[in-house]
């Protein structure tokens, strides 16, 4: 029996049903959004759970210190808890710099940066709790341009002193680390290649406050593919899937879009190729040791998010059969997101002109489904089950 390939959608974002899934965040398209979306959602639990944490000590703190009295009303609410560091890291880069080259030293250059004494005591002094760190890649007129997102949890606030010391100490300490590590690459006259950071775009920080504060440190890259509205902090951490590059790039996926950037189908296709190879095996977003069991946020690995796709909320609005769907994504793929847009509207007549010899599912028929009561291939014609 044809178990069919579903269309679902949650009212703002589509995607397929009961398709094999990969678990690739960097190379494929289905699988990072689905993956960013949940570790977006990691991000944005750990963010509550600390701001809560920090108010239930709070309010522990005032009621030893006054027994017997009603807690005041700011510290019932965790919603102005939390104090958070956005920061951007980057380092030089031009068109004759591979990407793997570059990758390994903004990857090698954060490693350093994050361990040894003086860190340590970087974190103690500043009440660094964890961190999320994630690496977004992008290519454009000066060739790939990788760089580090990050998310630095406060115990404390920062005074205007703190602050800019802080900001100070992390350039100094990622322009020395990256430069330690640019010394193993040299350029094929054998000389090195100059990736180390300048002061002015080196680094970028944001101090924020509460736990919903990451949306106003979002807004300077929320042009966002497909996306509707601003982003939370969550989002700008995790889904380097839906960003638009600035300045002329673009991200890795729009390479495989014909014309991008003026460049030939053999052109996207070496450097596609090149995006692939560099990020195999490769992390692209962690966390600081410690910070998601203390966060109470639970450890999947990118396949078993990947996995948990038929589990994200939403309704199945149309089944195509899979031949149908196998051919289309073979022969027109660009087909398949047109069809996911139109689920977006939820406008399954063109998704049905789009995908031909599906169904368009009634009310009762997505409940089914919904309730697993029901296989979306079920309400196939019988014809397309016996091709």
């Amino acid at each position: 029996m044809d178990t069919g390939v579903g269309v679902m959608t949650n009212g703002e974002k589509a995607r397929f049903t009961g398709t094999m899934l990969c678990g690739s965040i960097w190379a494929c398209p289905t699988c990072s959004a689905i993956i960013r979306h949940e570790r977006a959602h990691e991000v944005a639990l750990a963010i509550g759970n600390h701001a809560e944490k920090l108010r239930k000590a709070a309010a522990d703190q005032w009621q030893a210190e006054h027994e017997g009295q009603r807690l005041p009303p700011e510290l019932m609410v965790s919603d102005s808890f939390g104090n958070y560091i956005f920061g951007t890291l980057t380092l030089r880069h031009d068109r004759t710099m591979p990407l793997a080259m570059t990758l390994d030293a903004i990857l090698k250059g954060w490693t350093k940066m994050i361990n040894g004494s003086p860190w340590q005591r970087a974190s103690e002094r500043w009440k660094i709790r964890g961190f999320v760190r994630a690496i977004e890649i992008t290519y454009g007129v000066n060739g790939w341009h990788p760089h580090i997102h990050f998310v630095m949890f406060l115990d404390g606030d920062l005074d205007d002193g703190q602050r800019e010391a802080m900001q100070q100490w992390l350039l100094d300490r990622w322009k020395t680390m990256v430069k330690r590590v640019a010394k193993a690459y040299k350029k094929k006259d054998g000389n090195p290649y100059n990736v180390a950071p300048n002061d002015e775009h080196g680094i970028d920080l944001q101090f924020k406050s509460g736990k919903d504060a990451g949306t106003a440190a979002a807004e300077y890259i929320t042009k966002i593919q497909g996306d509707k509205g601003g982003v939370t902090l969550a989002q700008e951490i995790a889904r380097g899937d839906i960003k638009n590059g600035r300045m002329g790039s673009v991200n890795p996926f729009q390479l495989l879009d014909s014309g991008c950037l003026g460049l030939s189908d053999f052109q996207r296709e070496d450097l596609w190729l090149e995006y692939w190879q560099a990020t195999l095996r490769r992390r692209c977003i962690t966390w600081s040791r410690g910070l998601k069991e203390d966060m109470e946020v639970e450890e999947l690995e990118d396949e078993e998010l990947a996995e948990k796709a038929d589990e994200l909320p939403g309704l199945v609005g149309y089944v195509v059969p899979n031949r149908v769907y196998k051919d289309i994504r073979k022969s027109a793929p660009e087909t398949l997101a047109d069809a996911l847009d139109a689920a977006e509207r939820e406008d399954w007549q063109e998704v049905a002109r789009l995908l031909p010899g599906g169904v368009i599912l009634t009310d009762e028929q997505q409940d089914a489904i919904a309730d697993g009561e029901a296989k979306p291939g079920d309400y196939l014609p019988t014809m397309s089950v016996m091709v």
